[in-house]
């Protein structure tokens, strides 16, 4: 078995062993969730003071 194969088996077993591990210690409300968000709701602060930077450098 030459390194390349060991290294791609043994991160998919381990990558298998996280998900399978995680789906089923981890309580449902604990798992991250993603949002939709439109056009016309709130940004996030950081995204915010991207905006009104690159707008200033604009000026």
């Amino acid at each position: 078995m030459n390194v390349s194969r060991f290294i791609g088996l043994s991160s998919a077993v381990l990558l298998t062993w996280l998900g399978f591990t995680f789906f089923h210690e981890v309580p449902q409300e604990r798992h991250p969730k993603q949002e939709r968000f439109s056009s016309e709701t709130a940004k996030s602060p950081l995204l915010q003071n991207t905006e009104k930077a690159t707008a200033s450098f604009n000026e």
